[in-house]
């Protein structure tokens, strides 16, 4: 990128451990970082290569709020473009693109197109029209819980069509509990589907993709969760950079079947029955373990950095495989409650490597783990945030 003038961003969710390697990518593209979040102690805020601090309200609790400052603050100080990491920032903006393009640039599809990725029924329902190989699922829309009830094939899952963190996600193993299970869930999350489950003993893999305006593939990525928390099914704890092109394969179809410009992130389980890795869901926003794309190779910050400013967008073709990324904290949870704790590969004891990596402590940048472990200690003390923070997984219905 060209540097004669020293741009600046806003980049929104400091506090998401995302943000880490997004500061660092753009920071050596030469733009001057404001970081922004709804939490006043967070990691981000203690990086250095972030030149400013702003405060918003929380884009999940108080929307408006959020969209009003966010908007002010853009006017007033007309950054070069806004980077949102969020869910819930993300679709805000998404939804008001049209509100922020004649002061910033922001490297966002359109909300139709957003919510395709961001509702797991759309993206579902898209795969299946396209090829794209997916777990047996039901639409509450299309069929009534009765109908679903009697054919599904048990155990199978219920799934908010809204989420993230594996949170409301809840395992029923008859058919006369799919109703009371499907109607609290509904209450609590919204709008559901009904999936079947895949047996355990398929390795999950994360897909991260870069499509470019003329709807090419500018960079694609695949990595294992060798680990995850919670155990039984939660955000991954250690992941390696792998190569699975058909995965690449699968996840461009749908994108260009979306008619998806820019980032995103799949996730996808081989099913031990067949080998064939299914498609579980889109995320339309940048995932904790970001890190790992970057030290495999590709610059997908820098990437979306072009999109939002509307340069070009060069493709990066290779990346670099057996790439660990770990995540030390969750890693200790799971460590404790594996009973694969001492037979894990790499070992839950090493530490240090050339191509080990951690989400959030860096020799480079060290200042984040201090603020983690800060934020950490206040969330504590809010029952909450607490009670949000620490609600990962899904769970077995006991009807």
């Amino acid at each position: 990128m060209p540097n004669q003038k020293k741009r600046t961003c806003l980049v929104l969710d400091a506090e998401a451990q995302s943000s880490l390697p997004i500061f660092e990518s753009l920071h050596k593209h030469g733009f001057r970082i404001v970081a922004g979040s709804y939490q006043p102690i967070n990691m981000g805020f203690f990086s250095r290569y972030v030149s400013e601090r702003v405060l918003y309200p929380s884009a999940q609790n108080s929307p408006d709020a959020f969209l009003e400052r966010v908007l002010a603050l853009v006017k007033e100080h007309r950054y070069d473009f806004v980077f949102p990491i969020d869910d819930f920032s993300s679709e805000i903006l998404s939804a008001n693109k049209e509100a922020f393009t004649p002061y910033t640039g922001l490297p966002l599809v359109d909300a139709p197109t957003f919510m395709q990725g961001r509702d797991k029924s759309l993206t579902l329902k898209c795969a299946m029209r396209n090829g794209v190989p997916c777990p047996q699922t039901f639409f509450a829309d299309e069929e009534s819980i009765a109908e679903i009830a009697r054919k599904a094939p048990y155990p199978v899952l219920v799934k908010p069509n809204i989420s993230n963190g594996a949170r409301g996600i809840s395992l029923v193993n008859s058919a006369e509990d799919l109703d009371p299970v499907y109607q609290s869930i509904r209450r609590q999350f919204g709008e559901c589907h009904i999936q079947e489950f895949i047996p355990k003993g398929g390795m999950q893999y994360k897909a991260d993709l870069f499509i470019g305006t003329d709807q090419e593939l500018k960079a694609g990525i695949v990595y294992n969760k060798l680990r995850y928390y919670p155990v039984n099914g939660g955000s991954s704890v250690m992941n390696c950079s792998v190569r699975k092109p058909e995965i690449i394969d699968y996840s461009y179809r749908l994108l260009k079947a979306m008619n998806w410009i820019g980032f995103a992130d799949f996730d996808f389980v081989a099913d031990p029955r067949d080998g064939v890795p299914k498609l579980m869901e889109i995320n339309p926003r940048i995932p904790n373990c970001f890190r790992i794309t970057k030290a495999a190779g590709i610059d997908f910050p820098g990437m979306i950095a072009k999109l939002a400013l509307g340069e070009d967008v060069s493709a990066a073709n290779d990346y670099r495989t057996d790439v660990y990324l770990r995540y030390l904290p969750l890693d200790v949870l799971w460590f404790m409650q594996s009973p694969e704790r001492f037979k894990a590969e790499p070992s839950f004891f090493k530490f240090f490597g050339r191509n080990l990596y951690d989400q959030i402590i860096s020799f480079r940048d060290p200042g984040p783990f201090f603020g983690f472990c800060l934020g950490n200690l206040v969330d504590l003390f809010n029952r909450k945030v607490r009670a949000t923070k620490y609600s990962r997984g899904w769970s077995v219905s006991s009807w």
